[in-house]
């Protein structure tokens, strides 16, 4: 089994907006990074690392890119090399968020829905949380239009699955540093993650209501518990959720609180 999450090489996250926060914000959510590119301001393996590109600044293929980089800076599997195209092009849109920044996550989502991550658990973990992080900020930037809505599902669906797979085969000692680092332990064997999605319009509700049901479906189907997730739609405002785990069973919930 490979190891390609750096637990201890982590980036902070606002956790109330996903959004990427300057190394050493007090109060930040900190998340681990993947390979030499996975990771908010983390790219060739380094903090506010340059990738190599073409002349032209296009992204290199995976090939070319191990033969030119040094071994430090390549990509360490399939999933990192996305990663690698990913900042490539956010690189070449820059800042602030735009449409550019807009299309790049977007088409990160498209290559990772996919990608078979199930080569790896870490791998398959990290995809669908790097997936989630993609939907979370499009949304976040009233920009989720650049998935259709078939995709949007498809993508939410995928995430889960990832995810799934990832926390129901890593080894224990992995999986209680996973959880550990998005879940708060709750009980013996119980971890949960709350978070809010706030909307200010009907098509905003819309959305939420569309993907969080998705991903409710994607997380009960087949339990006893599928039942449709109340969003709050269609009245806009803030809503509160819960994702939680149970170590003993493996059983991954999401409800709305």
């Amino acid at each position: 089994m490979m190891a390609y999450i750096n637990w201890e090489r982590t980036f902070p996250v606002d956790p109330s907006t996903g959004e990427i926060l300057p190394i050493g914000t007090e109060g930040a959510l900190e998340l681990p990074t993947y390979g030499n590119y996975g990771g908010g301001g983390y790219s060739a393996g380094d903090y506010g690392g340059q990738p190599l590109t073409t002349s032209s600044g296009n992204p290199l293929s995976q090939a070319r890119l191990i033969a030119l980089g040094p071994v430090s800076d390549d990509p360490v599997d399939r999933l990192d090399y996305l990663f690698y195209r990913h900042d490539v092009a956010s690189n070449n849109v820059g800042e602030p968020y735009t449409r550019g920044q807009a299309r790049a996550d977007a088409s990160l989502v498209k290559s990772l829905i996919k990608l078979d991550a199930s080569y790896d658990p870490e791998a398959s973990l990290y995809a669908g949380s790097a997936n989630f992080a993609m939907i979370g900020r499009l949304a976040i930037n009233d920009e989720l239009h650049f998935l259709p809505p078939k995709v949007l599902i498809t993508a939410v669906e995928d995430a889960v699955g990832d995810i799934q797979y990832g926390l129901e085969n890593l080894p224990e000692e992995e999986l209680v540093a996973a959880l550990g680092s998005l879940f708060e332990p709750t009980s013996e064997g119980v971890f949960t993650f709350e978070f809010d999605v706030t909307t200010t319009s009907l098509r905003e509700e819309f959305v939420e209501y569309i993907a969080l049901n998705a991903l409710n479906d994607a997380i009960d189907f087949g339990e006893a518990d599928d039942a449709p997730l109340d969003t709050g739609f269609p009245v806009a405002g803030v809503s509160e959720y819960q994702l939680t785990f149970n170590l003993v069973s493996r059983d991954l919930d999401f409800v709305s609180v």
